[in-house]
């Protein structure tokens, strides 16, 4: 079968993009709220991600932060998600949520210059 689909319509219907494709369509049924600036490329690899809320802190960051495949992978690799949790106690863990529900917010002029 996937043999078949291979020479109808190309290479890109291998059994792991196909089953990507599936995981895709099951975890995202409403595609308005998709974001254009992400590639498939990067779905694929926020699809490895179980954890929703997770999944979602690392879209925004992929989004607001101009993240490639590769930085998204390097950032996955590294935990950023769980290590910012594990920061700073309680207060941080509420801030990491809403992160990862409404992505990062500027409010003012400091907002935009980071401290090295």
């Amino acid at each position: 079968m996937f043999n078949e689909l291979k020479k109808i319509l190309g290479l890109s219907f291998s059994v792991s993009n196909l089953q990507c494709m599936r995981r895709f369509y099951i975890e995202y049924p409403k595609q308005q709220t998709l974001s254009v600036k992400l590639s498939w490329s990067h779905y694929c690899e926020l699809l490895s991600i179980e954890n929703i809320d997770e999944r979602t802190f690392y879209e925004k960051e992929c989004v607001n932060s101009n993240w490639s495949v590769r930085e998204l992978k390097r950032q996955l690799e590294t935990s950023l998600f769980e290590r910012l949790l594990l920061s700073d106690g309680k207060n941080n863990k509420e801030k990491v949520y809403r992160l990862s529900k409404v992505g990062q917010t500027l409010s003012k002029s400091d907002d935009i210059l980071k401290e090295p």
